[in-house]
């Protein structure tokens, strides 16, 4: 939320530090309720602002709360929206609050994961796969689940995973050599059209 300041801008209503104190103290505020929180009252919007020493009314909190549960179900959309350590911070705070419980079934599957990964019926050397690790680094870099699920996958199987990330970017590097070289006629012909000596 963003306010006018005297020149036109707009300056931060809530700093990083107030977005996470927020969620923090709404996770303590609503512990006895499962996830997700569908609705929060306005005893806890109010105990919420006397926790931030009035610095900002119900109104505001409720409208930053709306705010960062919106963007917490972009985040879960577009995992690759989540950039910056703040963002991420956010992320895992807003889960606790707005995400799904985890069902027994899925906990029994990631258990599942992880004692195939142990017992070696998959193949537990994940570096012979950097393509496809660095990809997943990339995009779930907080989350080791996938580190565990992948271990549990046969080789062969993660061969042609990695595969597939390698034929993705020698077609990315195509594409960049092909922006590449179209930049550079461009501007051949732009520089070559208007007569400049530079």
């Amino acid at each position: 939320m963003s306010t006018p300041t005297p020149n036109g801008r707009f300056s931060r209503v809530f700093s990083e530090s107030d977005e996470i104190r927020i969620l923090k103290f709404l996770i303590r505020a609503t512990r006895s309720i499962p996830p997700p929180i569908t609705t929060i009252g306005s005893p806890t919007i109010n105990r919420v602002v006397e926790r931030l020493n009035h610095k900002f009314t119900p109104s505001q909190i409720n409208d930053k709360l709306r705010r960062l549960r919106d963007k917490y179900h972009k985040h879960v959309n577009n995992k690759y929206l989540v950039k910056t350590h703040h963002d991420r911070r956010v992320f895992k705070l807003s889960r606790r609050i707005w995400g799904k419980k985890k069902s027994p079934k899925k906990r029994a599957e990631k258990l599942r994961g992880a004692e195939v990964a142990e017992s070696g019926e998959g193949d537990g050397d994940l570096e012979k796969y950097p393509y496809l690790v660095a990809e997943f680094s990339r995009v779930l870099p907080d989350n080791e689940v996938w580190k565990e699920r992948l271990k549990g996958l046969e080789e062969r199987e993660l061969r042609k995973m990695d595969q597939e990330w390698v034929l993705v970017k020698v077609e990315e590097a195509k594409l960049v050599a092909k922006k590449a070289e179209l930049l550079h006629r461009q501007m051949m012909e732009i520089m070559g059209g208007n007569g400049s000596n530079d």
